[in-house]
């Protein structure tokens, strides 16, 4: 029961509440549509669940490898749950005050599931447990984050003085 202590899976567990009280007080029909809301509503607990049981079960692996491919699964769902809250604020979908949080929770947690996930490689690279083609491809990954952040960066900043 390690995984308790990390922040990551107590804050995934946040999350997970959080989207049970969002689609608690989500309306039986979509407010523009018209069609159903129970896929919207078990899809988002599905994937909040995903996030929390993927670190659980990550952190019982034998290997490093194995547990940093639990949490890739896990910030996938992260990521499809952030999406899904985006949607709800959106459309003005449910309690917007929870959708909000959930969002803001959901960035958090994202940056802070990369963060273990970069320990994580650091750990396999100093251990020479990666092989030579998968530290090129993590550091490919790495540089191309970093470029897009670079970019995104140049575009709020070009953004800011259009407003000027």
């Amino acid at each position: 029961m390690g995984f308790k202590v990390l922040r990551t899976w107590q804050q995934a567990n946040e999350i997970f509440e959080i989207t049970e009280k969002l689609t608690a007080t989500f309306p039986t029909r979509h407010p523009v549509t018209g069609q159903y809301l129970t896929d919207l509503k078990d899809q988002k607990i599905r994937s909040a669940r995903s996030v929390v049981r993927n670190i659980e079960e990550g952190y019982s692996r034998n290997s490093t490898g194995e547990y940093l491919n639990f949490l890739g699964f896990s910030f996938g769902s992260l990521q499809e749950l952030l999406g899904d809250f985006e949607y709800c604020i959106k459309g003005n979908i449910g309690d917007q005050s929870l959708a909000e949080q959930g969002a803001r929770l959901c960035r958090g947690e994202a940056k802070m599931l990369h963060s273990q996930m970069q320990s994580l490689r650091n750990k396999m690279i100093q251990e020479k447990t990666v092989s030579e083609k998968d530290q090129a491809r993590m550091f490919l990954t790495n540089q191309t984050k970093k470029e897009k952040e670079f970019d995104d960066w140049i575009l709020k900043i070009r953004g800011q003085n259009k407003g000027q």
